[in-house]
């Protein structure tokens, strides 16, 4: 039977008391920028910007700083006060452990490796910071398969650290919502999701057209 991530989320959201600490993993601007309107309601939201996947190096700094120019500005419209934390920027280490897997392709093992490797050092980081709770961004993408995101979240979530929030955030019409708040904010969308291997088949799909 298939989990219904969004309603698994509503139910957690439903039982959130005060305003918990979450540590908020985050890919892009866009991406990121429905989910943060969306639980921003609920949590005091510290983003997590650990991207090393992201190739090539300029193309990191400018999803980077689109993010950065985005939040103080949605704080600022929302009387929010989130801030960002990022990691070191590794892309030959990173692109190591994606190599052997190079040729799975978009939504195949390459890109569930990718996850992983991001997912787990939010975790590492929510629970060594203390946060309440921990999520990702990724399951906005129609290109992302939802519910590999959340069995490596459920992994993690052992019951000594921050409590996984469960996601879909695509349903209800959140990539519509994050296409539509990118566009107000103007910001850059890319059009490839970021590793080297994804970056040349953009490349591919670009020389057919």
């Amino acid at each position: 039977m298939t989990q219904n991530y969004d309603l698994m989320m509503q139910d957690e959201l439903k039982g959130i008391e005060g305003r918990p600490r979450l540590l908020l993993h985050v890919c892009c601007g866009p991406c990121s920028s429905n989910v943060i309107k969306e639980l921003s309601e609920y949590f005091d939201i510290t983003i997590y910007y650990s991207n090393s996947n992201i190739y090539p190096e300029e193309e990191y700094v400018r999803r980077r700083d689109e993010l950065l120019d985005f939040i103080p500005r949605f704080n600022q419209n929302n009387g929010r006060q989130i801030t960002v934390i990022e990691e070191p920027y590794d892309n030959l280490t990173f692109t190591s452990h994606l190599y052997p897997l190079k040729d799975t392709g978009e939504k195949g093992l390459r890109c569930k490796l990718c996850y992983n490797l991001r997912m787990r050092a939010a975790y590492d980081y929510a629970k060594r910071e203390g946060y309440d709770w921990w999520t990702s961004v990724l399951s906005v993408s129609p290109h992302k398969i939802a519910r590999w995101i959340n069995e490596i979240g459920e992994s993690l979530d052992n019951g000594d650290g921050p409590r996984f929030l469960h996601s879909d955030f695509k349903k209800r019409n959140g990539y519509l919502k994050s296409v539509q708040t990118a566009e107000e904010y103007g910001m850059y969308r890319q059009n490839y999701c970021g590793c080297l291997f994804s970056y040349e088949e953009m490349l591919k799909r670009e020389a057919e057209k």
